[in-house]
């Protein structure tokens, strides 16, 4: 009986041994047969954009093929993402997602384009403390001027659409400060939406630091949304210093690459591998940190983990707010 029990463990570990192998071998032989078309649902020049045009031209050398950066601008990410939805599964064509997307877009909309748990999580790329910025003529001169301002006439600031994380941000910052209301004027990108407040079209916006670190001889930043000053804005107050611990994220927001439904994960964990290794280069680093943003890479089931999270954070904060469900 001892016997038989040996062999019998000894063929099972077997089994898993020469499994383990295939798997790795399906993971390290995946190649990409044609240029990688990386959707961004968002327009040249925005912080998704950027970080994927960062992660494009330090990638493909162990994918096989270079990857191509696909601007498809449009409905709060919607129309970039609902291509995702209908990708062939195989490792050709993905997205540059991140919190605006996947996050919070499922709380601020009625009938869903797009599923976001569909999609297979890859691995971050960034994440990407924001900051509160007013144009140069607002007569005020720090966060709590530009509160009480806030408390007594109507601010208008712009966002790059309804649901997006400047938006969301903009509700948990004005829930944590007391103000009752504000002016949203979204546009159809980060990029308009800071040319915007550069033009003094709008009052204020709460942007990626590295969008308002780069505009900041124009702008007036008044507080960074993280728990830790960020070296892009030297001097720049963070919001837990001014008692605004609830609007203070420790990290930021993420921006990441998600695979359409149903790719199988030896595709996944290679493009991880790659994405992982790219983002720990120091010039890419460091090119990142300069901007404000922090690179970080996730796997996929951290990731994932991560999404779920801040899903049900983004939809306290959406009920909390009172945000009335837009139809799409």
């Amino acid at each position: 009986m001892n016997q038989k029990r040996r062999l019998l463990m000894q063929a099972s570990a077997a089994t898993v041994l020469t499994s383990l192998h295939t798997l790795a071998s399906a993971k390290s032989d995946w190649r990409a047969t044609r240029p990688i078309q990386l959707i961004v649902p968002g327009q040249a020049g925005g912080m998704s954009d950027i970080i994927a045009r960062v992660f494009g031209a330090g990638a493909g050398n162990d994918l096989g093929e270079r990857i191509v950066v696909d601007n498809r601008p449009g409905a709060s990410g919607v129309i970039g993402s609902y291509l995702l939805s209908n990708a062939t599964p195989d490792g050709q064509t993905l997205l540059t997602a991140s919190s605006d997307t996947h996050t919070i877009y499922p709380h601020f909309f009625n009938n869903p384009k797009f599923r976001p748990e569909k999609h297979v999580p890859i691995a971050t790329l960034a994440f990407v403390p924001f900051a509160l910025a007013v144009k140069r003529n607002l007569p005020v001169n720090n966060l709590r001027e530009f509160i009480e301002l806030c408390k007594k006439r109507t601010i208008s600031y712009s966002t790059w659409g309804i649901g997006t994380t400047g938006h969301a941000a903009m509700l948990a910052f004005m829930r944590s400060a007391g103000i009752p209301d504000m002016l949203h004027v979204p546009f159809t990108g980060s990029a308009p939406a800071v040319q915007a407040l550069l033009a003094g079209q709008v009052d204020a916006m709460m942007g990626a630091i590295p969008l308002i670190s780069t505009n900041r001889a124009q702008l007036r930043p008044l507080s960074v949304m993280s728990r830790e000053p960020s070296a892009a804005l030297p001097g720049t107050p963070t919001m837990a210093q001014a008692g605004l611990a609830n609007a203070a994220d420790s990290k930021g927001f993420w921006v990441g690459l998600m695979a359409p439904p149903s790719t199988p994960a030896a595709i996944v964990d290679a493009i991880a591998a790659e994405a992982v290794k790219v983002m720990k280069q120091a010039e890419v680093r460091q090119k990142l940190q300069g901007m404000g943003a922090q690179s970080e890479s996730l796997g996929p089931t951290e990731f994932g983990r991560l999404i779920t999270e801040e899903s049900a954070r983004w939809s306290g904060i959406a009920r909390d707010a009172g945000v009335a469900r837009q139809n799409i």
